[in-house]
């Protein structure tokens, strides 16, 4: 691959007990020979993210930081990639650390492949050393907790429809445009779809190594996974294949639930004897695989409690794991809920024509 100049975008927000960390990681990487440029992109944050980026300033002379009024990581993520200068570009989270040869091998796996993105898994982190912390990265792992993309598994490998956070040509912006605005938390699952519908190609390798710091706390869980569960149900109005049906289980699963009570409520003779028993059998069979998947935490693979940093696994961890559980699932699929009974005072915004594409040469 001839040199090419490499940009870094990290859109970031109030993440200032984790961005010097972060940055830390990019700069401790193994890619010295290459031309390279950071642009770290702020949301108007008012937490001391802003003055600890002016401060990295200082130590890293190649940063840059600038403004995002919009406060979004679309918009922060657009506002990057039309200040770069290179011909690959790297979207990295804020909420996140990287492996030191992060960068040399999604360069080495995009040259051996010809992707026009290419990620590895999102291997999660605690991000606290509680037990509640390791219950909510634990989650993260399991098949039954985020649904089972082919991103969140450590050792899948080949052609995908999305990765996180992404390495891209900048071809892929030119070609299908830049994120979509109107999209506050499923922007990347949206333009991934482009880039698959374009005729382009997004690849997994397990060789590429970046770390997502988990949400420490319950309620914050909750806040992370209503956005999602809201942001899956808009992304339909713009792009209808990018969402996948996984996407839509929590919404099923916990829409049945309120029409089941609703019917065992209301209803009266056999309708509501019914209900209830439907309702118990769904319950029933929700608690078992809670409890089948908590335990199943307890058998990791050596390599993934490596991966993880989860070398002892605390026994309340696992005790906690259906509260996560019953978290995750909850507030995504209330959240898509949420979506469908204020689709009037959104629905009008996101049917526009997508204005966001890519002025550069």
């Amino acid at each position: 691959m001839n040199r090419p100049i490499i940009s870094i975008v990290i859109p970031v927000r109030n993440e200032a007990a984790y961005i010097e960390r972060c940055i830390e990681s990019i700069y401790a990487q193994d890619f010295a020979e290459h031309a390279f440029e950071v642009l770290a992109v702020d949301g108007m944050s008012r937490d001391g993210t802003t003055q600890i980026l002016q401060n990295l300033k200082f130590k890293f002379q190649n940063l840059k930081v600038l403004e995002n009024p919009k406060k979004t990581v679309s918009s922060g993520v657009n506002i990057g990639v039309q200040n770069t200068t290179g011909e690959i570009i790297f979207r990295m989270d804020a909420h996140a650390e990287y492996g030191a040869d992060y960068i040399k091998t999604c360069l080495e796996v995009m040259e051996r492949t010809g992707a026009d993105n290419v990620g590895g898994p999102a291997i999660p982190l605690a991000g606290g050393r509680s037990p509640r912390s390791q219950a909510i990265a634990l989650a993260h792992l399991s098949p039954f907790g985020l649904g089972g993309g082919t991103f969140r598994n450590l050792t899948a490998e080949g052609y995908v429809q999305t990765v996180w956070p992404g390495c891209f040509k900048r071809d892929a912006f030119r070609r299908v445009g830049l994120l979509d605005e109107r999209l506050t938390r499923t922007e990347d699952i949206e333009f991934n779809s482009r880039i698959v519908r374009s005729g382009g190609r997004i690849y997994l390798s397990p060789r590429i190594r970046s770390y997502y710091i988990c949400r420490t706390r319950l309620r914050y869980l909750w806040r992370q996974r209503w956005l999602d569960g809201i942001g899956v149900v808009q992304t339909v109005i713009i792009n209808r294949s990018a969402p996948k049906l996984r996407h839509f289980v929590p919404l099923l699963f916990v829409g049945s639930l309120a029409v089941l009570a609703a019917v065992s409520l209301a209803g009266s003779g056999w309708l509501r004897n019914t209900a209830l028993l439907l309702l118990g059998v769904e319950a029933l069979s929700y608690a078992t695989a809670c409890a089948y998947f908590s335990l199943r935490m307890m058998t990791l693979s050596r390599e993934a409690r490596r991966m993880t940093r989860n070398d002892k696994i605390h026994p309340l961890a696992i005790a906690l794991q259906p509260l996560v559980f019953a978290t995750l699932h909850f507030s995504y699929g209330l959240g898509s809920l949420w979506a469908l009974v204020t689709a009037p005072a959104w629905w009008g915004r996101f049917c526009g024509q997508r204005k966001f594409e890519l002025e550069c040469s």
